[in-house]
């Protein structure tokens, strides 16, 4: 049996982000399947990355059910003035890309790339600055399992 990679999740589910977050009338200006180190001004952003991995032997067989995280970062710039955008214009475009993405989990529970997505826990905003630019971030942990 072949080894899972926790490539096509990642893909998988950035697609679907991007289907569900990107365009008109909608939050977000670009998901990405991997981490980026410059946003090319573009906020705010999702990024999808690899987290942890554990391989689960249920049988002497030579498989193995396969559970994983994925990272959900949510970049959103934290303010410009010049263009009149605030510090609570960031924190609700926060909150109404968290809350979107958990309501495309609840609809995508089971795919072709995975048996199982949930949250893995809760998620973690914070506070952080890439090339000079502050930004305000929340970390989505998502656990998938496939078996």
């Amino acid at each position: 049996m072949t080894v899972v990679s926790r490539a096509p999740a990642r893909k998988g589910l950035a697609q679907l982000l991007e289907a569900a977050l990107v365009g008109t009338d909608k939050p977000v200006q670009a998901v990405y399947a991997y981490q980026v180190g410059d946003f090319r001004g573009q906020s705010p952003v999702v990024a999808v990355t690899s987290g942890p991995m554990e391989r689960l032997r249920d049988t002497m067989g030579a498989c193995y059910r396969s559970r994983f995280n994925l990272l959900v970062y949510v970049f959103v710039l934290y303010a410009d003035p010049t263009a009149g955008w605030g510090e609570d214009d960031a924190e609700d475009a926060l909150d109404t890309i968290e809350a979107a993405i958990a309501d495309l989990l609840l609809t995508n529970t089971r795919t072709v790339n995975w048996d199982r997505l949930e949250y893995s826990g809760h998620s973690d905003p914070d506070a952080v600055v890439i090339g000079g630019v502050e930004y305000r971030r929340e970390l989505i942990p998502l656990t998938v399992e496939v078996l």
